[in-house]
């Protein structure tokens, strides 16, 4: 059979609530490259069109979907990609309303029917793929029935109907790596035009989920485990990746920190081969930095790490659940600048119990940290996370509620959206109107000789 498998993303990224700019190409989609292979392995032929790094015309889409056998998209909550999403489905179902469409992805984690309805699909999977999308292709050929693939919803006699739940795959090892052969047409590692990743770019995962529950986070209603690949795994991956021509190689885990002592491992299998790579780490906590750990990822060639920081108030970081400390927070970001890394931080604006005095106290917070680059968000109640199942249950937010902002006139902070929204603008601009922070970027490029960040400053400054 032939598949026809797409990335529908928005192209776009949130430096502050409501203040976007491009990705472009930022890194490859592994969700759909996993199921690609998992479909290769069993004989079938594989298209990937990712939209986060074309521009895909709807004549062109809809030949793509006259050549296949069955169409597969990933669905997310927000509402750029949802928009997206939902367009492409009418576009499927307009061009051959025969055609298979299957969906999954986060959102049809959270809402299985909702998603089967609003997408016009004919079958939708609720938690991972890799283990049920062979067995739906056999369905569509006619060689199993739906019924007995576990995990999924789907349409049959105008009803909805759904299966068991599927089990939670404990043992990642088994998992073939994702296709990358299938994206070599694209080129990846580019914000806003600017190329930051030097060479060829390409972005794995160690583990999936999270151990921790912060309280802002709806992780756990589509991934409630925590899983980790064992180090000989994650090394004979990235030795495949090197031997396939990548040079920058981003971690985009949940919390790939964690077990330090295995991320600890696979530094010391880079830098014992010699592999000159740059790492971008994309999601860590505060909590994991030591000097030991940094030492060894500054030597294996990571460039990049993120942290999630979320607010410059203890009171604040203890409402969300999120264990860490303001300390450890300077420490950690104070650490790896030490160490020569970008560093970038997210913020949360917005808390129930926040106040003006928190605001001023977060952006006052955040300047005062050697950080390159910062997002501010108003707080979001998604689907799953606690705050979100708090709010639902006092009448706040319907079930059917995915994705809520923050907002005053409905209980769910003492501000409004639009002045959370204000608040999150004015942060972003003030953080990156700051002189200091100019300084250290001009420093960094000059005695690096390496411009691309300071390049892609300019950019976000300017709006260019």
């Amino acid at each position: 059979m032939k598949f026809l498998l797409i990335y529908p993303a928005s192209r776009k990224y949130e430096l502050a609530s409501k203040k976007f700019f491009s990705t472009g190409a930022f890194l490859p989609p592994l969700g759909i490259l996993y199921l690609a292979k998992m479909l290769e392995i069993n004989g079938h032929d594989i298209e990937v069109l990712d939209c986060t790094a074309e521009d895909i015309s709807e004549n062109k889409l809809k030949e793509k979907i006259l050549s296949s056998d069955a169409v597969g998209m990933t669905i997310f909550s927000d509402p750029a990609a949802m928009n997206n999403s939902i367009m492409i489905s009418n576009l499927v179902k307009e061009r051959d309303p025969a055609v298979p469409l299957l969906i999954g992805g986060p959102h049809c984690s959270f809402l299985p029917e909702q998603s089967l309805l609003s997408h016009h699909a004919d079958i939708c999977v609720r938690g991972e793929g890799e283990l049920v999308i062979a067995p739906i292709a056999e369905a569509i050929e006619g060689k199993r029935e739906l019924s007995t693939i576990p995990g999924i919803y789907y349409k049959e006699d105008n009803k909805i109907r759904k299966t068991e739940p599927a089990k939670q795959i404990d043992d990642l090892d088994a998992l073939p790596f994702p296709d990358r052969h299938l994206v070599n047409k694209y080129e990846y590692g580019f914000m806003q035009g600017v190329k930051i990743a030097k060479g060829k770019a390409t972005s794995l995962l160690a583990s999936r989920g999270c151990p921790y529950h912060c309280k802002f986070c709806g992780l756990h209603s589509h991934i409630p485990g925590y899983q980790r690949r064992s180090v000989n795994n994650v090394t004979k991956e990235i030795q495949e990746i090197v031997d396939e021509g990548y040079t920058t190689l981003a971690f985009v885990d949940d919390n790939f920190l964690f077990q330090q002592k295995e991320v600890e491992k696979i530094m010391d299998f880079i830098i014992q081969k010699d592999m000159n790579v740059r790492l971008w780490i994309e999601e860590a906590r505060v909590d994991s930095a030591n000097r030991i750990l940094f030492q060894k990822m500054r030597d294996a060639g990571v460039e990049i790490l993120s942290f999630g920081i979320e607010s410059g108030n203890q009171d604040v970081l203890d409402f969300y659940n999120k264990r860490i400390t303001l300390t450890q927070i300077r420490d950690a970001v104070n650490l790896g600048k030490e160490m020569g890394f970008f560093i970038n931080a997210s913020f949360i604006l917005g808390a129930p119990i926040e106040t003006k005095k928190h605001i001023k106290n977060t952006i006052k917070f955040a300047k005062s940290l050697p950080l390159d680059s910062v997002e501010f968000y108003n707080l979001g109640y998604g689907f799953g996370a606690p705050l979100w199942k708090e709010a639902v249950a006092e009448g706040k937010i319907q079930p059917d509620e995915f994705f809520i902002d923050a907002d005053s006139r409905r209980g769910l902070s003492n501000f409004t959206e639009e002045e959370l929204i204000n608040y999150t603008m004015k942060a972003s601009n003030s953080y990156y109107l700051n002189p200091k922070l100019w300084m250290r970027e001009l420093f960094y490029a000059f005695a690096n000789k390496d411009f691309r960040f300071l390049k892609l400053g300019l950019k976000l400054l300017t709006g260019s």
